[in-house]
């Protein structure tokens, strides 16, 4: 092979688990990395979430007092993860490298976390579930600190920014969201903070505070920069280059030509999942399923789960995907996850029969299973339709919608209506027609959400029962945070699809992100991390189930790599 390049070890994807990879095996002594990426700009889905990491007892929760342990956090994996979807091994490789690889992060490079207090794991009802401290977002870092950098990073989701310029930290959004105490100091503050911005604001629209997945990604980035670790952009991964059974490097189309590049240690894949190919949606994933519905960045083709199957890698499937209930809305390019909204007092979410399908308020990931095992042809799960009333619409921000007082009805786009999207009408039945959904099963449904919000109880879902259903309720409700009457004309609905926010359905792995053969053997040089690997936390435990294990197997990687214990 006439190599053109040569490196110790080359990392496809530059997503957290792609940078953290890179970083730790640069810290550990592999010095010559290099970092590839598919896009014009960097960072991947990682970049464009919410940003948040799931990692029980880090040196952040225990800084700020939180009452945790090893052993509570692996009762409740166990109690959430069945053992034959992940071998408890994993659970243990996860639970003790995760503390690990953020205190080697914190101690090495600029990376900096925050432990959310008040956001609790997403099965309040099981053993060693805790109500906050396990789930950590980026710290806001300031984007002129890239230098030129910065209009190469991939932004976060328009959602997660105010006015789609501000970022928000995910403890703003929720103190936002529900207007809990406080909230128009800290509205009024941000709003001051953007508009007296100088010169920075002559020179971007978007506020220079990056937050969340933003945040992240331009944190491991600097720490990149300070190392001078090298990231091609449009750098498109072609195909492993295997000697046998042992992957040597790979080909890789960048600025216009085809490179052969060895990697003398190692080759780690962390380009994500295939949430943008819909034959692959097709082979894999539970229908109803289309590319459109999915909040994934478009470069996720699934081209590294692929390339690892062409040289025999196993195949792992576990659910799927990260399921959502996601809008498309007219006009713009990416879908919007919808967590919040259908969580707030006085909405429901129904079916076209007009039937509620599952309690609203759980995790998203719960309530997208229910969606799945629950469709059919005789009562589809897709689409599904939030319902709402005025008084809501007044009171709470509903995806590009926002708050009535933000945005009144006359300034909505007449695309919302034309296309679907959204619907209005005086009355329950008439919102029913506009829509398609049946109005008398509607009417009924809208009647028993009523009566629940004045008993307080919802005896259909349990709807508020649980401590996270209440996490994006209105402590302002009573009896019940999460319930609601929908009684004030107009009433409105927004349709919403069965999406997702990426796959992790992957190449199987060991406990050492080594990609494994058909034989359940690793094959020399080749690792996977991130969504090109199977999922470690399928069920979604906690906020953050996603990057946090991307983040920890790329170190243990890096450890099996260079052969450093930390």
């Amino acid at each position: 092979m006439n190599w053109d390049k040569i490196v110790d070890v080359l990392v496809v994807g530059s997503g957290n688990g792609g940078m953290t990879a890179a970083l730790c095996c640069y810290e550990m002594g592999a010095k010559d990395v290099l970092v590839i990426e598919k896009g014009e700009k960097y960072g991947g889905t990682s970049a464009t979430s919410g940003g948040g990491i799931w990692v029980p007892c880090s040196h952040y929760s225990i800084a700020a007092g939180a009452q945790d342990s090893l052993a509570e956090a692996r009762e409740y994996l166990r109690q959430t993860i069945p053992p034959e979807s992940v071998a408890p091994a994993f659970l243990d490789a996860y639970l003790e490298s995760g503390p690990e690889m953020l205190r080697f992060l914190h101690d090495r490079t600029r990376v900096r976390y925050e432990s959310l207090a008040h956001y609790p794991d997403y099965y309040t009802d099981l053993p060693g579930s805790r109500q906050g401290h396990r789930s950590h977002e980026p710290a806001p870092v300031m984007m002129d600190e890239l230098g030129p950098e910065a209009a190469n990073l991939l932004p976060v989701h328009p959602m997660m920014r105010f006015l789609g310029r501000i970022g928000v930290t995910q403890v703003e959004a929720q103190v936002m969201a529900v207007q809990m105490k406080g909230w128009k100091n800290l509205l009024g503050r941000m709003l001051w903070d953007y508009v007296t911005d100088f010169p920075w604001r002559f020179r971007n629209r978007l506020g220079r505070r990056l937050t969340c997945g933003s945040a992240g990604i331009a944190r491991l980035r600097l720490s990149m920069m300070d190392r001078n670790i090298p990231l091609w952009r449009d750098a498109a991964l072609v195909a492993l280059i295997g000697d046998g059974d042992k992957v040597e490097g790979a080909v890789v189309d960048y600025a216009g030509k085809r490179l052969h590049i060895r990697a003398m240690r190692g080759v780690i894949l962390a380009a994500g999942g295939f949430e943008k190919n819909q034959v692959m949606r097709e082979d894999y994933l539970p229908k109803p399923t289309s590319t459109a519905w999915s909040a994934g960045v478009p470069t996720n083709t699934g081209d590294a789960i692929r390339a690892g199957l062409a040289v025999g890698a196993r195949f792992r499937a576990v659910d799927g995907a990260w399921w959502v209930t996601n809008m498309c809305v007219p006009g713009e390019d990416a879908p919007r996850l919808a967590i919040m909204e259908k969580s707030y007092p006085g909405a429901i979410t129904v079916n076209a029969q007009g039937r509620r399908i599952a309690n609203e308020s759980q995790n998203y990931m719960a309530y997208m299973k229910e969606a799945f095992a629950k469709h059919a042809a005789e009562h589809p799960s897709a689409p599904l339709y939030m319902v709402f009333d005025a008084n809501f619409r007044k009171k709470y921000l509903v995806g590009p919608l926002m708050k009535s007082s933000f945005r009144p009805d006359f300034m909505l786009p007449k695309i919302y209506y034309e296309k679907g999207f959204l619907a209005k009408s005086k009355t329950i039945a008439g919102l029913a027609q506009s829509m398609g959904i049946d109005a008398a099963g509607l009417e009924e449904t809208v009647a028993a959400m009523n009566a629940y919000a004045r008993t307080g109880k919802d005896l259909e879902f349990g709807r508020g029962d649980s401590a996270y259903d209440r996490y994006y309720g209105d402590p302002a409700v009573l009896p019940n945070p999460c319930l609601g009457p929908i009684d004030t004309p107009p009433f409105y609905a927004v349709r919403m699809e069965l999406g997702d926010f990426g796959t992790h359905a992957g190449l199987d792995t060991d406990i050492d992100a080594r990609v494994l053969d058909q034989s359940g053997r690793p094959i020399p040089g080749l690792y996977a991390v991130g969504n090109t690997a199977a999922a470690i936390l399928p069920t979604y435990p906690g906020p953050g189930s996603t990057l946090g294990p991307a983040m920890t197997f790329a170190y243990r990687a890096a450890r099996r790599i260079t052969g450093a214990n930390s």
